[in-house]
């Protein structure tokens, strides 16, 4: 099933909170050391705080909440503060790849590897020379469920940059990220791109909710908190 997308309304959301959530467990040695256990692996959490709306815009968000069918369907969503790095806010427009050819933010290749203090690092190539990834900005990864039509893209990852980093001549970046891929679902093939970075989430209904609507039909707030759904 295609997932749905949020609403692209005048008054959409208002405040943002994406971040990692990670489980782990504290793990003391004999010795007084005291380490941690990753269980699982980690997610993304978002909580969409809604503005208060127009009529229309109050139509919309109360479609999707229906069409979500609580926690049935699986919808796109990510960093509304962070759709395009902070270097390039705007987009891609007049980039050429350090090879050739219109930069459209993919990338024509990527590796995942760690270095010695364990931190993953994203090789990405097919980028224009000098191209800038800032802390905040987000990596997306995108790929074809098996058995869907080529370039549907229905499956997606993210990670997100935590350090500066700057193409080389060639069009080589090199840069750390969190969290790492669990490339056991994230396949080689997949697109590695700047534009519009998403993952599939799914709607946690008893922390989401929409504000009582008024008398000219305008909804008043509300917020979506979602879970990332990571799946092959």
């Amino acid at each position: 099933m295609t997932p749905l997308i949020m609403p692209d309304t005048p008054s959409g959301i208002a405040k943002v909170r994406f971040e990692i959530e990670r489980v782990d467990f504290s793990a003391p040695e004999a010795g007084g050391r005291v380490g941690g256990v990753q269980a699982g692996w980690p997610l993304w959490m978002a909580t969409y705080d809604i503005d208060r709306s127009d009529p229309e815009s109050g139509d919309l968000w109360t479609a999707f909440f229906d069409r979500l069918r609580g926690r049935q369907r699986l919808f796109l969503a990510g960093d509304p503060t962070r759709n395009f790095p902070k270097a390039r806010p705007m987009g891609f427009a007049g980039l050429l790849r350090a090879g050739g050819g219109a930069f459209d933010g993919s990338a024509t290749y990527w590796a995942q590897t760690f270095d010695g203090d364990a931190n993953c690092r994203l090789a990405l190539a097919g980028l224009p020379a000098g191209f800038v990834a800032s802390p905040r900005d987000m990596i997306g990864l995108k790929w074809d469920a098996a058995g869907s039509p080529a370039s549907t893209f229905s499956r997606r990852a993210m990670v997100r940059v935590v350090e500066t980093a700057t193409a080389s001549g060639g069009g080589v970046l090199n840069v750390m990220v969190e969290p790492p891929l669990d490339t056991t679902v994230v396949p080689t093939g997949a697109v590695a791109h700047f534009d519009n970075p998403r993952c599939l989430m799914r709607i946690i209904p008893e922390k989401s909710n929409l504000g009582p609507i008024g008398g000219g039909g305008a909804i008043g707030g509300g917020n979506i908190v979602a879970a990332q759904d990571l799946r092959p």
